[in-house]
């Protein structure tokens, strides 16, 4: 109570001593609505501006009285300008509402300036709006995390795996949030689809590495998922069809704000039936948000998400279930307590569940995986200047963890429950108009172990002229949770929390990063960085004999050791004509060493890539047609090539060949590359507005290994190279109403 009176003072005081006009208000989409998230806020002729934050919402603070000229901006957005006089005391809300820039079939001349003037530093930021992510050339249907992976930083393991592999770190070191609820799985089709609809998603922020001390509990990067809270203006609503699934997204106003309902779901038993194959299959995914606008300084919203997979085969007296998904649910208020003090409150529940069984006559064996997380979260902005902003959070969560093996006809119960608790201060400050300053601390605590946490970030950033800057930033992160990966599949993910036998995950950050933009027509950031890992957690795969399956500890289950990352990518983003897209490099060395693995040495895993080109351009052949391609070049994976062959006799006497291997990850398969195509034509169904598109997978049917298998009944042993996606088309259609 003290710590939280004296804050309060301090508030009151920087109130009195930061005299001047404020500007304050929300910036939202003109046609629905909708809040814009890290749009520009400017006056124009100075150094002063900011950035809006999630809801939208900005303040320009602190000002001397006079006529300000207030600019609004927002990549793909007309440009808005607003004219007023401040007086020394006035408090005026502002609030601007942007549309979307028209397309022109001439040469696009883009006058419209993309000045940034944030007060806040994210390192390795990169932000996707859903149209983007739409119009990327996907396997049967666009997919958030397969847009992902096409940006620099950003490593994927095969065709197969929709897994973010960032920086030289694993998915389990990614934060991922909807909404700021923790996501533990969010994949469908055994890893090959994400399970967000990009339909329902109204932007998609990645920092890839040093983010802000807000964010914790994870080592890598932070993906912060952001759901549409429902057209405030009228009824809207857009209908999917591919050769995988049928989706529906539909949202509104209502008397007090907006909602938002969608909903997917596959039709792989239709197949099933008229293809005559066997595969009793099917995935479902669904979001649900209502928004409550209350007045002018209160806003609050309730969300649900459900996400689920089912695999039910039983063939010749055998049966294999395979069962998992995701629920979350959460409550949000925002509440402005001054137009300087911005707030933020959260309670929010997360539960994810795994399932896995086979039986074999009268056989049965399985696993059941779960989590089930409660938070609380709570943040205020303070905004005393336009120099300067302050940020204050805390975090609390109550874990409980399961894992239960059945085999046979024997129960194995594991039990894991801990508590969570972060706080987090953040301090942004404008030393000249010049430099941006920002430094942050966060306090973490885990119960099971009694482990505290101390994790410094802090930022510099210089613009050296008004299209560049360059920034330098360290950040140390933990983590307390580990995950388990069966053989790339995502149903048999398995989390364990941290305890005492096995001290958390630490990672230092340090990076340094250049961006320049032009304001009209291309971009460019660059970043160079470092990753020292403590701690790193490698699953055992050989136990002993006498080891029992029931009340395992973390270190039953789990190698310790340390890791280093480093490496640097490119991101530039072109906006030519009708031309319009990214291109990325990245260059990444990931090494890890691990107590009882690859005998004390270090080795590379199988994620790690050297080089990475990727491509993504949308070009505008006319009025209703247009063609977009993505391209991908990377380096061979790590694998571990097998040295010789030997015979080994089973218990029943049988002879048995293997192979020996060799050193872990040594060899390199083949460089990975793919092009893939889209077409796309505007039309009209039953006078509705629809889209028609044709796309093309790996348009020259390259052979991508995947991996590699060997024929050991010869002799020589055979290598058979096991290959990824072939040439692929697709088609599908999506109509508005």
């Amino acid at each position: 109570m003290m710590k939280i009176r004296t804050l309060c003072l301090i508030f009151l005081i920087q109130t009195g001593l930061s005299a001047g006009a404020v500007i304050h208000g929300f910036v939202r989409e003109k046609d629905s609505l909708e809040p814009i998230i890290s749009g520009n806020v400017w006056i124009r002729g100075t150094s002063i501006g900011t950035a809006t934050n999630m809801k939208g919402y900005y303040v320009l603070a602190s000002l001397p009285p006079g006529r300000y000229e207030v600019v609004f901006s927002y990549m793909g957005y007309r440009t808005e300008t607003r004219e007023l006089t401040a007086g020394i005391h006035d408090d005026i809300e502002l609030n601007v509402t942007i549309e979307p820039e028209a397309i022109l079939l001439e040469t696009l001349e883009v006058t419209a300036e993309r000045e940034r003037r944030e007060l806040d530093i994210k390192p390795g930021q990169i932000t996707v709006q859903t149209p983007q992510l739409r119009y990327i050339p996907q396997i049967a249907e666009p997919d958030l995390f397969r847009s992902i992976q096409m940006l620099p930083g950003v490593a994927t393991l095969s065709d197969f795996s929709a897994g973010l592999y960032i920086r030289g770190g694993s998915p389990d070191q990614n934060l991922i949030l909807l909404d700021g609820i923790d996501v533990y799985n969010p994949n469908h089709l055994f890893g090959f689809f994400s399970t967000f609809n990009t339909d329902a998603v109204k932007s998609v922020e990645l920092l890839k590495g040093g983010y802000p001390s807000m964010y914790g509990g994870r080592l890598s990067s932070v993906l912060n998922v952001y759901n549409k809270e429902g057209n405030r203006e009228r009824f809207h609503g857009v209908a999917r069809i591919s050769l995988l699934s049928a989706s529906t997204t539909l949202e509104g106003p209502w008397k007090h704000g907006s909602w938002m309902i969608s909903g997917r779901r596959t039709y792989l038993e239709l197949a099933e039936k008229i293809a005559d194959f066997n595969l009793p299959y099917y995935f479902y995914d669904g979001h649900a948000k209502i928004n409550f606008d209350i007045d002018r300084k209160n806003q609050a919203s309730i969300s649900f998400y459900a996400g689920q997979d089912r695999l039910d085969l039983k063939q010749d007296g055998s049966a294999i279930k395979l069962d998992w998904g995701n629920r979350t649910f959460s409550a949000q208020w925002t509440h402005l307590f001054s137009s300087r003090l911005f707030s933020h409150f959260l309670f929010a529940g997360s539960r994810f569940e795994s399932d896995s069984g086979a039986s074999f006559e009268d056989m049965e064996i399985g696993i059941r995986n779960d989590i089930t997380d409660l938070a609380f979260k709570a943040s205020l902005t303070y905004s005393p200047s336009t120099r300067h902003s302050m940020d204050i959070g805390m975090e609390a969560k109550r874990l409980q963890f399961n894992l239960n093996y059945l085999i046979v006809d024997s129960d194995y119960l594991n039990g894991f429950r801990g508590n969570y608790a972060g706080v987090f201060l953040q301090d942004n400050y404008k030393i000249t108009n010049l430099t941006l300053f920002q430094a942050g601390l966060r306090f973490d605590h885990y119960s099971d172990g009694g482990y505290f946490r101390f994790d410094p970030r802090i930022s510099l950033r210089h613009l050296w002229t008004d299209r560049m800057s360059t920034t330098m930033t360290y950040g140390r992160f933990h983590q307390f949770l580990n995950l388990v990966q069966q053989g790339g599949m995502s149903f048999a993910d398995m989390w364990f929390p941290v305890d005492r036998t096995f001290d958390p995950g630490r990672a230092d950050h340090f990076i340094i990063g250049m961006e320049y933009d032009d304001k009209t027509r291309i971009s460019v950031h660059a970043e160079a960085y470092l990753k020292k890992y403590l701690n790193l957690a490698e699953y055992r795969v050989y136990r002993g004999a006498d080891e029992t399956l029931r009340d395992q500890t973390a270190a039953q289950n789990f190698l310790k050791g340390t890791g280093d990352a480093y490496g640097a990518d490119i991101y530039i983003r072109n906006r030519f004509g009708r031309l319009e897209g990214w291109i990325g490099y990245s260059l990444c060395w990931t090494k890890k060493t691990v107590l009882g693995t690859n005998f004390g040495n270090a080795y590379y895993p199988n994620y790690d890539r050297r080089h990475t080109v990727t491509a993504i351009q949308d070009f505008r052949l006319g009025r209703k047609w247009r063609l977009n391609a993505a391209f991908k070049l990377g380096t061979g994976q790590p694998y571990t090539e097998a040295t010789a062959r030997y015979a080994a006799m089973n218990p029943s006497g049988a002879i048995q060949y293997k192979v020996l291997d060799g050193e872990k990850n040594f060899y390199r398969l083949p460089a990975y590359h793919r092009l893939d195509i889209g077409l796309f034509y505007e039309t009209k169904l039953f006078k509705l507005p629809t889209e028609i598109y044709l796309q093309a997978v790996n348009v020259y049917d390259h052979e991508n290994v995947w991996f590699r298998e060997y024929d050991t009944f010869k002799n020589p042993a055979e290598v058979d190279d096991i290959t990824m996606i072939p040439f692929v088309p697709t088609f599908g259609m999506s109509v508005q109403f």
